[in-house]
């Protein structure tokens, strides 16, 4: 019997974090599995990482990176122009707290891979999708149960994240288990972290689905504390309203400023001025 930790999209939420991590102090396991998207969306994200390394030391750890790491890792030396603005503030100010060390630990891990776990069935796992990082299977019609038809042997499981929608669904005798956000999880309810807990035998995988609470106050404190609430404008507003209502505010407005790019003749939302994006706090209820 073993007894595996599965967590996906942290997202900074260094607060998430510790509570998931006195968790799995308490409630012991024999290892966790870590689908990606560490950091990126919070403030002080060198306490992520610190937690990260203490996780790996303590616990046998497989883990893979999200596009969140590729964002980072593809932009290094800031060639696309990152800069304060509800665009790209808090990659910005990411970017800018990551040591060398850090974005080499990020390189190291793998986009996808397997776990082997000794006397279980295989595990595969992704970020979003085998072969597309950002794969989203609740947004693409159909991508969940074509992923699973595809899934070679000897996989009777995919263990996927990116969506921040806990869920598993079954498909003939394959199973597509996502834990859910950490950090950032999306689900009308707010102020909690969710993951899931993985008890294997020699014949199959079962799941126990969690969500628990953690400093939210706090968190939300830090992101004035560091200074990245200036940094990252009106994005971080909604980052904000999105914890504490589980309802996607971030994603709304990514929407909505795509939508007044294409009207502009923009190529993207970063040649948008921040004056642009101002009419989203009132319209999204973001200064509440």
């Amino acid at each position: 019997m073993a007894k595996y930790a599965l967590v996906s999209d942290i997202h900074g939420n260094f607060k998430a974090f510790e509570a998931f991590l006195e968790y799995i102090q308490r409630h012991p396991v024999d290892g966790v599995i870590s689908l990606g998207d560490y950091v990126t969306d919070g403030p002080y994200p060198e306490r992520t990482m610190e937690l990260l390394y203490e996780m790996r030391k303590n616990y046998s750890c497989y883990m893979i990176r999200g596009n969140r790491e590729d964002y980072l890792l593809d932009n290094a030396d800031n060639k696309e122009g990152w800069k304060p603005s509800s665009a790209n503030g808090t990659l910005y100010y990411t970017l800018r707290h990551l040591s060398g060390a850090d974005m080499a630990f990020f390189a190291s891990l793998p986009t996808e891979r397997e776990a082997a776990v000794e006397e279980c069935p295989a595990l595969y796992i992704c970020h979003g999708t085998p072969g597309r990082v950002r794969g989203n299977v609740c947004w693409e019609e159909g991508l969940r149960e074509k992923i699973l038809r595809e899934l070679p042997l000897p996989y009777r499981y995919l263990l996927g994240g990116h969506s921040h929608h806990q869920e598993m669904v079954r498909l003939g005798d394959k199973t597509y288990i996502n834990p859910g956000s950490l950090g950032f999880a999306m689900d009308g309810v707010g102020r909690h972290g969710q993951f899931a807990v993985l008890t294997g035998d020699r014949d199959s995988w079962e799941t126990e689905f969690l969500s628990i609470p953690y400093d939210v106050a706090a968190y939300l404190r830090a992101f004035t504390e560091s200074g990245v609430d200036e940094i990252g404008m009106t994005l971080n507003k909604a980052v904000k309203k999105s914890l504490v209502t589980g309802v996607n505010y971030f994603f709304r407005c990514i929407q909505a400023m795509e939508e007044e790019a294409r009207r502009a003749g923009a190529e993207s939302i970063a040649e948008l001025p921040e004056t642009a994006w101002e009419p989203l706090i009132e319209r999204f209820g973001l200064e509440a």
